[in-house]
């Protein structure tokens, strides 16, 4: 359907089956709230989620799509969702059609992202706010510093991450570790919290990282030290190719991960 087509108004009876199909996908991607009982208005499902005030109203057009989102942010850069702009009658200010359940996932995912990653104040003016009356005087202070920020720097992890592993997407939190890229000691205030100098990981990939025997590229591809066993090699990839979306602001902690260590700088 082209992209300047205006969409016919959402028919409510087409909403039992679309709906089944809405609501998983809600549910992959973070709008949990909600969704045993619908809200629906003029055929617009309201999605929500228990983590942001953050709202999206989705609109099926058959049972098959295209799918409409509607929202009211106009901070979100509309370009990186996918689909097309929608300009047709919606409950929002901006609108997204797309034409498949993958991207209607997508969309959602980077929406519910964009949400409680870029949305919240930042990692560090939260630590600066928890931390302005707090005295420095004794270690036992000094400590409960160190510990205010590695809870804010644990909390925006997970938030980026969804809660899952960044390679394997395993979310049993008691085996996740929030693991800095750039070494917490070598790390200024700012970037001891900043969410793209860490990675969520499994605690043997944590290991693996922390040691150095991998790192990655800027473009999330994994690299391997060759102190690290094809053994262990096999047992962390099953031989499988591992690729971490990483984004710029990733960049030059995995160059400063990657020099530490000994890969070279050809990986940018």
């Amino acid at each position: 359907m082209p992209s300047d087509a205006v969409l016919p108004p959402p028919v409510p009876s087409q909403g039992a089956a679309a709906w089944i199909d809405i609501r998983q996908a809600a549910y992959r991607n973070g709008f949990h709230k909600g969704l045993h009982q619908p809200v629906i208005h003029d055929g617009w499902y309201l999605l929500r989620s228990a983590t942001t005030p953050f709202q999206v109203h989705v609109a099926a057009y058959g049972e098959v799509g295209p799918w409409v989102l509607s929202f009211s942010e106009p901070r979100i850069d509309t370009t990186i969702l996918p689909g097309t702009e929608y300009t047709g009658p919606m409950p929002g200010q901006s609108g997204r059609e797309v034409t498949s359940l993958a991207e209607l996932g997508e969309a959602l995912s980077r929406i519910y992202h964009f949400a409680t990653v870029e949305l919240p104040p930042s990692a560090y003016q939260e630590f600066l706010d928890a931390t302005l009356a707090m005295p420095e005087t004794t270690e036992a202070e000094r400590v409960a510093i160190v510990r205010t920020a590695q809870g804010i720097f644990r909390q925006h992890l997970d938030r980026y991450w969804n809660q899952a592993c960044a390679i394997t997407g395993l979310q049993d939190r008691g085996l996740l570790r929030a693991s800095h890229i750039k070494p917490w000691a070598a790390s200024s205030d700012y970037e001891k919290v900043d969410v793209h100098n860490g990675l969520l990981l499994s605690a043997l990939w944590d290991a693996a990282f922390d040691q150095g025997l991998i790192s990655f590229s800027d473009e999330g591809g994994l690299l391997v030290s060759p102190k690290l066993s094809q053994r262990a090699i096999d047992v962390l990839t099953y031989g499988r190719t591992i690729t971490v979306p990483m984004t710029d602001g990733h960049a030059p902690y995995l160059r400063d991960h990657r020099s530490r260590h000994g890969f070279g700088d050809d990986h940018d």
